[in-house]
């Protein structure tokens, strides 16, 4: 019998998805479908307050959601432009979920070409419908993932995107949204009376007929840097009121170093996962895939930028500085900074443990982007690996690009970085690997679940043209080659 999901495909469109399409009832009948580019201006022309996409949340341990993955014609920062998105919202809808929870994705494929969905930072199956990004579901098809978190999983912020091999397009046109697991500890008041924020960090870029144009190493310089599909909006917080910002980089590879114009940023979690102690800082990296918890309180009123600052990709690629958003503060002092105890964690330290295996892995682009000197092959296992096995790895990059390195599954605990000792203040899945024999050296466990895991740089345009490998998780009584035998799988979907 087919599972009757209760979020309907036809009411798939959030609110902020269906009216962000422009303004009143001329955009619900589709008015301005055919409005010639001029005629948008007095839209862009308005600075907007940022908004966020729909929330959906899990009931009563389970959350079932459709989305519709399609090409649609759509207003975003301003412009009507032909996007790639889910459910008609630039980003996508929000999924909420705590530990122990299952989460059914109906996965519509509307687009022309095949796609799939990874949930970047579970710590969940990677086979079968679970979290499995070598499935392929083809144009016009339907697939139902099911995942189950188990009951320990840590809370904190991830996402979802699509990951075929060579889909590079569907992220950079806007197919990502964020995916929130939340702790039963934030239902303490401390927490539940700060606001929060998710903001989704994207930069496509479109032709003057609304096209998107290829991406090429250049696009750092001419790409949109939108914050929830909005250029430059403004965010107003109240004089000295603490608000939780949550950000995710689903950019395709842009380096987010954000910056708050006379304010400290309070960094809480890092990849999904909270931090053991808070992190006070000027500025805070977001790399490619990379997300962060932070805590902010203007301090002072009045109306400040929130920057991305330059950043060195390597062979003079250096991105502008831009302002992502403006923040007002006004009015009376309203609140004294909560406790931020319920949002740190901490962690299983794992510097101390006896060390079952140690691997070395290359990033290098002089024969093409290869890792270990080979090109990506979904037929092949890389690496082989007993399940329960703490291992240590180093990354090392033999090449002038910076490349962030993301392991999917099992998160890490940095120990080094260019072979200098560094204390970790939780796991993370995603850390910069600097130029020219730069490297990092991380411990992890691989626990709970044998299969295929996939590693790579999360510069994605770098991880189609060869930069991924594969990993195969061995289970008590496997063998070699139990995993990787069914290679680039294509699964049928429900028709």
């Amino acid at each position: 019998m087919t599972e009757q999901f209760p979020y309907d495909v036809r009411a798939g469109l959030s609110r902020r998805g269906f009216l962000g399409l422009g303004v009143g009832a001329a955009v619900a009948t589709g008015v301005l479908w055919n409005l010639p580019s001029g005629d948008d201006r007095a839209v862009a022309a308005v600075q907007p307050r940022v908004g966020e996409p729909e929330m959906i949340q899990s009931r009563n341990g389970r959350l079932s959601v459709t989305l519709v993955a399609e090409e649609r014609p759509m207003m975003v920062a301003g412009r009507l432009v032909n996007a790639l998105v889910y459910n008609g919202s630039f980003p996508g809808p929000t999924l909420v979920v705590e530990p122990g929870d299952r989460l059914h994705i109906r996965l519509v494929n509307r687009l022309s070409q095949p796609t799939n969905i990874h949930t970047h930072g579970l710590h969940v199956s990677s086979e079968g419908n679970s979290d499995n990004v070598l499935l392929h579901i083809q144009p016009g098809e339907t697939f139902d993932y099911q995942i189950q978190f188990p009951e320990d999983h840590p809370p904190g912020l991830n996402w979802y995107h699509p990951h075929p091999h060579g889909g590079q397009t569907q992220i950079y046109g806007g197919m990502a949204g964020a995916l929130i697991v939340r702790a039963r500890s934030e239902r303490a008041r401390a927490v539940t009376r700060m606001r929060e924020r998710v903001m989704v960090l994207q930069t496509p870029e479109w032709d003057a007929n609304g096209n998107l144009v290829p991406i090429t190493g250049n696009a750092i310089y001419t790409e949109l840097r939108l914050v929830n599909g909005e250029l430059n909006p403004t965010i107003e917080i109240p004089f000295g009121t603490t608000e939780r910002w949550r950000f995710v980089n689903a950019s395709p590879g842009t380096f987010f170093d954000l910056k708050l114009d006379g304010h400290k940023l309070v960094q809480v979690g890092a990849d999904g996962h909270f931090l053991r102690t808070p992190d006070r800082r000027d500025g805070l990296l977001v790399v490619p895939g990379g997300r962060a918890d932070v805590l902010v309180t203007p301090t002072e009123r009045g109306t400040f930028a929130l920057r991305a600052m330059p950043f060195n990709e390597g062979l003079g690629f250096i991105t502008p500085e831009k302002v992502l958003a403006t923040v007002k503060s006004a009015g009376r002092w309203r609140d004294q900074p909560p406790s931020v105890a319920p949002l740190l964690r901490p962690f299983r330290y794992l510097r101390p443990l006896p060390v079952d295996r140690r691997r070395t892995v290359t990033f290098s682009i002089r024969t093409g982007f290869r890792i270990d000197g080979k090109a990506f092959d979904p037929h092949r296992a890389d690496q082989e690996i007993q399940l329960g096995a703490l291992e240590e790895w180093t990354v090392v990059n033999d090449s002038p690009l910076v490349h962030p390195f993301h392991i999917h599954v099992n998160p890490f605990q940095l120990t080094h970085v260019n072979g200098q000792p560094v204390e970790a203040k939780s796991y993370i899945d995603t850390y910069k690997v600097d130029v020219n024999g730069g490297s990092i050296t991380f411990r992890t466990r691989f626990e709970d679940f044998p299969g295929r895991v996939v590693y790579h740089c999360h510069i994605v345009t770098h991880s189609d043209l060869g930069m991924m490998a594969l990993a195969e998780v061995l289970g008590p009584g496997d063998k070699s080659g139990d995993y990787v035998g069914q290679g680039d799988m294509v699964m049928p979907g429900h028709g």
